[in-house]
């Protein structure tokens, strides 16, 4: 794991991007979505959770970083699906790859 600024800016970036994805496929009402709305709720819940555990110094952030890292893999693989139609999913890809690779 990287610096602790890092992850939680890694984290924040991530909810962010997640929130977006989930949010704009959620209006286009596209039922192919439905796992990609689901994959960034999660690793939206998941990054929000981890930046919060990460800024009071939890004794437990370096599990939940693990957890978090694999969420984020999984959630980048599910929007890259969609990346080639639709920007908000290439970011939210891009956003996750990075929060994986900072919390493991």
């Amino acid at each position: 794991m990287r610096s602790l600024e890092e992850c939680i800016e890694a984290c924040l970036n991530c909810l962010k991007a997640c929130e977006i994805c989930a949010t704009k496929c959620i209006e286009m009402g596209e039922k192919d979505h439905a796992d990609c709305i689901k994959a960034c709720r999660d690793c939206a819940d998941i990054c929000n959770l981890c930046l919060k555990w990460l800024s009071r110094q939890s004794a437990f952030a370096e599990d939940l970083c693990e957890l978090c890292a694999r969420i984020c893999e999984a959630c980048a693989k599910e929007c890259d699906k969609h990346a080639d139609m639709h920007e908000h999913c290439r970011r939210c890809a891009e956003a996750c790859r990075r929060c994986a690779e900072v919390c493991k």
